[in-house]
C-alpha cells in the first residue's frame, strides 16, 4: 500500500502543470464554476433567508444539575452515618442488661433508622432528580 501511494505521489509532483487541466468537455462547467465562484465573493454576504433560519443553540446551565448531584451526595452521606449509628445503638441495646439504658439505646436506634430511611429516599428521588436534568434539562 505504501510503494503504491509513493508511486503516484512521485508521478503526481513529476507530472507538468498542463496536463493536470480538466479535459475540453469540462471547459463550459469550469467557466460557470467560476463565474459563480467570483459572484459569490462578491456579494460575501449570507441571502437573508438563510440567514434567519439559522438556530442559535443556547447554553444551558448547568447550575441545577450540579446543586441536585450535591444534595443527592450529602444526603446520602447523612443516610450512611445514620445507618452507622443506629446499628451501634442497636448492638448497644443487645448487649446491655440494664432496662433504662436498653429501652434508651432501642429508641435511639429506631430514630436513627428512621432518619436513615428517610435520607435514603431523599438520596433515590436527588438520583432521579440528577439524571432528569443531566439526560433532559433544558
Amino acid at each position: 500500500m505504501v510503494p503504491t501511494m509513493a508511486c503516484c505521489l512521485i508521478l503526481a509532483l513529476l507530472t507538468p502543470l498542463g496536463a493536470m487541466e480538466l479535459p475540453r468537455r469540462l471547459l463550459v462547467v469550469e467557466a460557470a464554476l467560476e463565474a459563480q465562484f467570483a459572484e459569490r465573493e462578491q456579494a460575501n454576504v449570507l441571502p437573508a433567508q438563510i440567514a434567519s433560519t439559522a438556530k442559535t443553540k443556547k447554553k444551558r446551565s448547568r447550575k441545577a444539575l450540579y446543586l441536585s448531584a450535591v444534595l443527592t451526595a450529602s444526603v446520602g452521606a447523612v443516610a450512611y452515618w445514620s445507618k452507622e449509628r443506629a446499628d451501634e445503638a442497636y448492638d448497644r441495646y443487645l448487649h446491655s442488661a440494664n432496662i433504662e439504658r436498653q429501652d434508651k439505646e432501642f429508641a435511639k436506634s429506631k430514630r436513627m433508622d428512621r432518619l436513615a430511611g428517610a435520607s435514603f429516599v431523599g438520596m433515590e428521588a436527588g438520583l432521579v432528580l440528577s439524571s432528569y436534568l443531566l439526560f433532559f434539562g433544558r
